[in-house]
């Protein structure tokens, strides 16, 4: 027998059997990518940014959140929106409260609610209603010495504001406000289309990799040789961009600026202390006696029980602030992560830290507030960092993985849908966060500096600010960060900052994007659980469950997984998918080890089967030597 020809038929069969076994795994490994989506394009052109006034997260006030069926777009350079306990939107700029009711408000229930500090009322003549639907009633009230216009505006479904100002040209933002009044009692909820179980994978997928973060600030006022010491709080999203611990948020979430921080010290209660003194001297210096303490205690107290005497008082201690006349100094910001289900709290013991509640360091920051004129001159970003590594961080992507149109989903912890600010939910609330799903509206460009914007209607709130938009790739392309409050009209108008912005920060500051073993891993667990591949599925939560023992979510998808193992719904292969990349891998290098030699055995043979065809040619014979020639 031919050894060659031996050798070629062995080689053959391997090539026949290797091409038998990869076909089968990847036809099994195929169940697996059952649902991918394509890419698009993103255009070039990045038109300039239309005219308008930016502003940090949400700009739609929902009154259902207090039981009022209002909703009302207001504009976050100008307003403070309601709170938790009081439907009151607070001017940011002049001493004006617009208070939102479905009572009807007469003289005495005006006086309740004002409280005692408003004296000396007045029937206000001439004022008349800008707005089609409206009416209006004005008085003249005094505050502390200072007169104080009191509007209370009525339509015709019942609802009532009630807006205190220092004079009638603050009114026109006033006029503003109501003219964007929406009852919602009638108005049906749209539903939309969706996909559920596409959105649902990706919402598993980038879930542990987003975290709340809580800025905990403490400063102090000091009025002449006195000091005044407070603290505040404010939350707000962030995601893993590293496996060591680094975690990206908007800068502004890690900021905090004087006037707002002074107007909630004072309405906290942080500054009381400044509000007796102050009041104090004041009166001390009007009346020439001086003014027992506890009386003014007693009626800083009453103050706190009327929103508009102490956002009056706010903006009296915003004023003095303006003409330097206090200073606020010894600013401390401390960072803290949930990383879990434990809640984030804070209390007057302090936060409680541990049980995947963590200590951060603000890396670095690009922010400063943008000017009203000029625009922007920084991208608002930051990054913080957690001691530790096996940190689940995301993939980041570009801005040209998504184009107008493509579907996004923001992750956040919102703070409207927080159980510590609602009468609804539990506490509990604290540790989820919310996916809100939309589309790519536009790319646009700042104002100033002209960095990449990214436009979607994917709703953004307060709390938000600094969580990841993810692509339907599972890639981040921005942070949620802006509303945008139009000329006219009406809509859901929300800006991310490009992704390319956290790039640059990062490199400035030789923060790497490393993914990590542990978001791959969880990724792989869940493939393997969505198609009932339980077993190698358990393997994989439990490996992430070593590596990330914080994880917020493997403990319940390992609980699912061993219910299921070896029952009815476990489809499990004998192969694993990763055994099957093994042998895939291992069958096409022997189909390539085989080609190989198959084709070198069949170019030897053809030579050695021409050598065999070709004729023998003889080397030529010298000449005989001439012969006679005989006859017989």
């Amino acid at each position: 027998m031919n050894p060659k020809k031996g050798l070629m038929g062995l080689f053959i069969l391997t090539f026949f059997l290797s091409s038998i076994g990869l076909v089968l795994l990847v036809l099994d490994d195929k169940k697996d990518l059952s649902s991918r989506a394509d890419l698009g394009l993103v255009s070039n052109l990045l038109p300039a940014l239309p005219e308008g006034i930016f502003v940090e997260n949400d700009n739609i006030w929902d009154g259902r959140s207090q039981k009022l069926p209002v909703k009302i777009e207001y504009n976050p350079s100008v307003w403070l929106p309601p709170q938790t306990d009081d439907p009151i939107f607070y001017h940011q700029n002049q001493s004006v409260t617009v208070r939102v009711t479905l009572e009807s408000i007469d003289s005495v229930k005006l006086k309740q609610i004002l409280g005692p500090e408003f004296i000396a009322p007045k029937p206000f003549i001439g004022s008349r209603s800008e707005v089609e639907g409206w009416s209006i009633t004005s008085y003249s009230y005094k505050f502390f010495g200072a007169e104080k216009i009191v509007d209370i505006w009525t339509n015709s479904e019942g609802i009532t504001l009630l807006a205190v100002m220092p004079d009638v040209i603050s009114r026109k933002d006033v006029e503003d406000l109501v003219s964007q009044v929406v009852s919602i009692v009638s108005v049906p909820e749209v539903k939309g289309v969706s996909t559920p179980d596409d959105s649902a994978r990706l919402a598993a997928t980038v879930r542990p990799s987003v975290v709340m973060i809580l800025n905990n600030y403490c400063a102090q006022v000091r009025l002449d040789e006195k000091v005044y010491p407070f603290c505040l709080a404010q939350s707000g999203s962030g995601f893993f961009v590293n496996k060591d611990g680094y975690i990206a948020t908007n800068g502004h979430v890690v900021s905090n600026l004087p006037e707002t921080a002074l107007f909630y010290g004072v309405t906290t209660g942080g500054l009381d202390g400044l509000l007796i003194d102050s009041l104090q001297a004041y009166f001390t210096a009007l009346t020439g006696m001086p003014v027992e303490r506890s009386l003014l205690e007693v009626k800083i107290k009453e103050a706190h029980s009327s929103k508009e005497t102490i956002y009056q008082m706010a903006a009296l201690v915003g004023d003095m602030y303006k003409k330097n006349l206090i200073k606020l100094g010894n600013e401390v910001n401390k960072y803290f992560i949930q990383l879990g289900n434990i809640p984030v709290q804070l209390s007057k013991t302090g936060v409680n830290v541990g049980s995947g509640i963590v200590t951060a360091t603000l890396i670095a920051s690009d922010y400063a507030a943008p000017d009203p004129t000029m625009g922007f001159t920084t991208s608002d970003v930051a990054l913080l960092k957690i001691n530790g590594t096996n940190f689940p961080a995301l993939p980041l992507g570009k801005m040209d993985d998504v184009s107008v149109g493509s579907s996004v989903m923001l992750i956040g912890f919102p703070g409207v849908a927080m159980g510590s600010n609602s009468q609804l939910l539990d506490t509990s609330a604290n540790a989820e966060p919310t996916f809100t799903k939309g589309v790519i509206s536009a790319f646009k460009q700042a104002k100033g500096n002209k960095k990449n914007l990214i436009q979607t209607d994917a709703s953004i709130n307060h709390g938000n600010s600094g969580g990841p938009a993810v692509s339907s790739e599972g890639k981040v392309v921005g942070l949620a960060t802006y509303g945008i409050t139009p000329e006219e009209g009406g809509g859901n108008y929300n800006f991310l900052r490009d992704i390319a912005d956290l790039k640059d920060l990062m490199a400035k500051n030789n923060v790497t994007e490393e993914i990590g073993s542990t978001y791959d891993t969880w990724k792989s667990g869940l493939d393997n659980y969505w198609i009932s591949y339980f077993k190698p599925a358990k393997v994989k939560f439990e490996k992430v469950s070593s590596m990330y023992p914080d994880h917020p979510t493997v403990q319940q998808y390992l609980r699912e997984t061993n219910s299921k193992i070896s029952g009815f719904e476990d489809k499990t292969p004998r192969f694993t998918r990763d055994q099957r990349k093994i042998y895939i891998g291992v069958s096409s290098g022997l189909m390539i080890f085989s080609v190989v030699i198959i084709m070198a055995l069949g170019i030897s043979n053809y030579i050695d089967s021409k050598r065999r065809r070709a004729p023998v040619i003889l080397p030529p014979r010298a000449p005989l030597p001439p012969q006679p020639i005989q006859t017989f």
